[in-house]
């Protein structure tokens, strides 16, 4: 699998192009980033270089419980760009499930969307 040497700078970029509802994205260090969406769901991103050196994705489910699958994919060992955007939509995906049409009705509303 080829390796695009994202930095945490590269993945908040895809962050910002791929999830407009993404607020608080920040870097917290060269190997961590997070971000919330729908002003909802916390997300977590690590580096970890286990020997190709990959991006990995955790949603915050309050305490220190996270979960690094979500619907069956799995969030972990992102090594390229279109990696980490199918783990981005997998987040997505999960976070609008999660909340439901109500609360994305309102999140829409009142936001300009």
């Amino acid at each position: 699998m080829p390796h695009d040497d994202l930095s945490a700078d590269d993945v908040l970029d895809l962050i910002e192009a791929h999830l407009p509802t993404a607020t608080q994205a920040r870097k917290k260090s060269d190997v961590q980033i997070g971000f919330v969406l729908y002003d909802a769901i916390a997300v977590r991103g690590s580096y970890d270089d286990y020997g190709n050196g990959s991006w990995g994705f955790g949603v915050l489910l309050g305490g220190d419980a996270s979960v690094s699958k979500v619907l069956g994919q799995k969030l972990s060992i992102r090594s390229t760009r279109d990696e980490v955007r199918v783990a981005l939509e997998a987040i997505d995906r999960y976070a609008r499930l999660r909340l439901g049409p109500e609360f994305l009705a309102a999140y829409a509303a009142a936001n300009g969307g």
